[in-house]
């Protein structure tokens, strides 16, 4: 694993504190035993009974967030490896939908998520045809966001098949069990009237089957919340009826209750309620691939795939009766060779500025892709400063937001955490490396996921382009 030692202005007082537990840290990931995030929450968990939380902020700094480092996002906005927006002739294409889970917080790389497996295992099959299996997962997302994400986003990619991997998201958000099966039956609906099959799968959660928990996993369960921070497992009997209510969809190609599939093993899988490590994640996709490969096979008998969608470029569109719009702007810089760029995004209609905005950001020149980032900023206007210099990568720094672990715009609230308080940003966003360090026209593709307010997902205000001329 290759980690980014980052030491930031250790305080005295937390590096004394913890200069025991560091030696005894660094002792043990020498070793090799620790990978990833998984050695961090390790590390958190061993000294858990430490009342200095200093001794956890001198890890992480040492040891910097190692599970970034592992994503890589491409130019259309998923986890995972480029794809074309018109799918390729005799391809069988897979979108694997659902929250963090199936985006793959905790995976220690995008191979090592649930998409990353399965993509691994069709892999070593002839079905005669390529296959395409795209992560679509999205942190923090319920059925509801990815209902939306399907129908006003996925169809145009032309899919075979989705996969969507709900639940536990579903429960926190105390989404009733009626609500949920109408979700599902919709995403099985637009799935047959846009001639693909949909799979529903139902996601195990700790301590909601019958796997013996170890230690850690109980304690797990026993601190697990709804978000209105009553005990999850509460919840049992509404998760039990998200079950049988699975159980009576017929309009999908097949539907998937996993909340046993750990029930064999003795390992520790979660490293929180919902979260798996790398290797829940080859078991829930080995469950999944031996679920899924009769509907992938008969294909072979047809041989049929949709390749005509497409999405077009645009400066301006609707949304809810308004019209808004992106504006990308090169602003006056004092020094030679530093350059800022502006972006913002306004309602026409109102005449205002839009609040709560997640950008989706990719920037080429060439078709060479420079950059392929999430931006939030709270008052809807976006302030790069861009510091070209020779490094052959792209850099940003910033704050992150776990939503989409969007960069935050400097005094911007965001949470850094799935369950974490709100924060305001107080670092300046800047892009360091190869972009914008030679001159010529720069293009920047932007998609809206969220506007008017964080929890406001959207996926139909994509397309905007625009294009900056830098010169020499």
């Amino acid at each position: 694993m290759k980690s980014n030692i980052k030491i930031s202005a250790l305080v005295g007082v937390a590096l004394l504190s913890s200069l025991a537990i560091l030696v005894l840290f660094l002792d043990t990931y020498s070793a090799g035993l620790l990978t990833s995030e998984r050695g961090i929450l390790d590390a958190e968990n061993i000294f858990e009974q430490n009342p200095k939380q200093a001794t956890v902020d001198v890890l992480r700094n040492l040891l910097g967030d190692s599970k970034d480092d592992a994503i890589n996002i491409n130019s259309l906005g998923f986890r995972g490896n480029e794809f074309f927006k018109i799918k390729p002739d005799m391809t069988y294409r897979i979108f694997m939908l659902g929250g963090s889970p199936m985006f793959g917080y905790g995976a220690s790389s995008d191979e090592t998520t649930i998409p990353g497996y399965m993509q691994e295992f069709l892999n070593e099959e002839d079905f005669g045809f390529d296959i395409e299996v795209i992560n679509s997962g999205i942190q923090a997302a319920d059925s509801s966001k990815e209902l939306k994400l399907l129908k006003q986003r996925l169809v145009t990619f032309s899919p075979d098949l989705v996969i969507m991997y709900d639940g536990w998201n579903d429960l926190r958000s105390n989404v009733s069990p009626n609500e949920l099966k109408e979700n599902w039956r919709q995403a099985c609906e637009i799935g047959n009237e846009n001639n693909f099959d949909t799979v529903i799968v139902l996601q195990p959660i700790a301590g909601f089957g019958s796997k013996k928990l170890t230690q850690q996993e109980s304690e797990y369960v026993k601190a697990g919340k709804s978000y209105s921070e009553k005990p999850l497992l509460e919840s049992l009997p509404v998760y039990q009826q998200y079950a049988k209510n699975l159980s009576e969809i017929k309009t999908c190609a097949k539907t998937i209750d996993l909340r046993n599939v750990f029930d064999g093993e003795t390992d520790t899988i979660y490293f929180d309620q919902g979260h798996v490590y790398d290797q829940g994640n080859v078991i829930v996709t080995k469950s999944l691939y031996n679920e899924i490969l009769p509907i992938i096979s008969k294909n072979k008998e047809f041989n049929i795939f949709e390749t005509e969608k497409e999405l077009a470029s645009v400066t301006t569109s609707m949304y809810n009766d308004r019209e808004i719009v992106v504006n990308v702007e090169l602003l006056p810089s004092t020094e030679i060779d530093n350059k800022k760029i502006k972006i913002s995004t306004y309602d026409k209609t109102s005449e205002k500025n839009v609040q709560d905005v997640t950008y989706f950001l990719s920037i080429s020149k060439n078709n060479e892709n420079l950059l392929n980032s999430y931006f939030f900023t709270q008052d809807g206007v976006l302030i790069l400063d861009v510091q070209p210099s020779d490094e052959p990568s792209i850099n940003v720094i910033g704050e992150v937001q776990y939503d989409n672990n969007a960069y935050v715009m400097q005094g911007s609230k965001y949470s850094a955490e799935m369950f974490g308080d709100d924060l305001t940003s107080i670092t300046p966003l800047q892009l360091t490396g190869s972009t914008f360090n030679t001159g010529g026209t720069y293009t920047f593709d932007i998609e809206l996921r969220t506007i008017d307010s964080r929890g406001n997902w959207v996926y139909n205000l994509s397309g905007f382009h625009h294009e900056v001329i830098i010169e020499n």
